[in-house]
């Protein structure tokens, strides 16, 4: 079987097989042009030979394509395509024809509606932005993956299926699970807590699932998170792990993505890190002429603007009020909690804190929040049998790409969103 050419691989002089899609197609009299797009790239191809142009013409946009031919110098004046070579077609196989497409991949002159795009997702990701955008995604996951295998963390898989709320609200997808009610997992929290109590240093990557009636921009229903839990750790501690893992993504996504960046326009810097405690961040929001007062939570507009006091920064917000943090949160007083959250790219990515590891205090806190330890009974039993202290946090993936590359929605970050009016595809 003759061997198969990758678009951004091709030299020239080369002669080639390539295999793709038509991204764009015109004819003439005596001449023809096709884009053609694989998963590396797209390159110019040029059809002289009057039969040549002559089925290039029926070619639908999107159809599978086989191109022979040469590769030959040239100097194209195209924004996506390779500008060093074109390729002159001496045989052309039709592998698979496209009916008339639902919404246009090569947007020239139509750009279609989110709704529309993400009812036909699988063509929609065909477009350079679009699969610019996973790919980044792809080596996101990755460096994070990489981060921490080289911190000897070990990798978990936390259940998606649970029986008890985890961070004791009502918004969750209630399953039935034989003769049982069963929920799918808000979070792998309590998971992740008893191996890190075992194991020491552990993380994961899985879908989570939140029941809230979201309308915006920021959220949606089901979320790939990525997570991490260290034993022997305060909540500064995985702080720092957090602003280091964040560095650690940008500069693999500089170093990794060049041209998908350049096709998304985006121009990425390392950030620094700025720590801020909850009471400190309060009084910097009054001081701008946001109304805050001790116990708020921070609204869109405060998140903004801590990130535009503190531009290209990751804002750590810590010591949160202990009332509007999680049971499992680690009290440091009577008030203040060992939680914190982080802002960059002036939206909240992630959240997290110093656990309790002390039975009686972690009963006394789920009494607080109108909770019944018994449903916790398998949690706090943990425990009791040698646990030292802990902490961790979570990134939502989807939302960690929308603010590296500045989109406008999450829903461009997300192959399939769930929110509560998708479902399908």
């Amino acid at each position: 079987m003759d061997k198969r050419s990758y678009i951004s691989e091709i030299k020239t002089g080369e002669s080639v097989i390539l295999k793709g899609w038509c991204y764009e197609v015109r004819s003439m009299a005596k001449m023809a042009f096709i884009l053609l797009r694989d998963s590396s790239g797209i390159v110019q191809c040029i059809a002289k030979d009057s039969s040549l142009v002559k089925e290039i013409s029926s070619l639908t946009l999107e159809s599978v394509v086989e191109v022979h031919g040469k590769v030959k110098k040239a100097d194209v004046k195209a924004d996506i395509s390779r500008k060093d070579v074109e390729v002159e077609i001496e045989k052309l196989v039709f592998l698979a024809k496209a009916d008339k497409l639902p919404i246009q991949v090569n947007e020239k002159a139509v750009v279609s509606e989110l709704p529309s795009r993400l009812d036909n997702r699988s063509l929609d990701v065909r477009k350079p932005r679009i699969s610019a955008i996973f790919s980044i995604q792809s080596t996101i996951a990755n460096a994070f993956r990489e981060f921490f295998y080289g911190k000897r963390f070990i990798e978990i898989q936390p259940p998606a299926i649970i029986a008890t709320s985890t961070e004791g609200g009502t918004d969750m997808f209630e399953v039935k699970y034989f003769e049982n009610k069963a929920y799918l997992a808000q979070s792998p929290q309590l998971y992740k807590q008893l191996m890190a109590i075992s194991l020491e240093k552990v993380f994961s990557t899985s879908a989570v699932w939140r029941a809230e009636k979201h309308d915006t921009s920021k959220h949606i229903n089901e979320i790939r998170q990525m997570d991490i839990e260290v034993a022997f750790a305060n909540d500064l501690e995985v702080m720092k792990y957090l602003e280091e893992v964040v560095k650690h993504i940008t500069r693999k996504v500089i170093e990794n993505n060049k041209h998908e960046l350049e096709i998304l326009k985006v121009k990425l810097k390392v950030p620094e890190a700025k720590y801020l405690k909850y009471s400190e961040a309060i009084a910097l929001m009054n001081k701008h002429g946001i109304k805050m007062k001790d116990g708020d939570d921070f609204e869109p507009e405060a998140e903004r603007k801590l990130c535009e006091l503190f531009p290209n920064c990751i804002v750590f917000t810590y010591e949160w009020p202990l009332a509007i943090k999680p049971f499992y949160i680690w009290p440091k007083d009577g008030k203040v909690s060992g939680g914190f959250d982080a802002l960059y790219g002036g939206i909240e990515i992630a959240s997290g804190g110093q656990r309790i590891h002390v039975p009686e205090l972690l009963i006394k806190q789920i009494k607080s929040k109108g909770l019944k330890p018994e449903s916790f009974k398998w949690y706090i039993d943990a425990f009791r049998y040698g646990a030292p202290m802990h902490a961790g946090w979570s990134i939502g993936l989807e939302r960690m790409t929308q603010t590296l590359l500045g989109l406008d929605n999450i829903r461009e970050a997300t192959l399939f969103p769930r929110d509560r009016r998708r479902l399908t595809p």
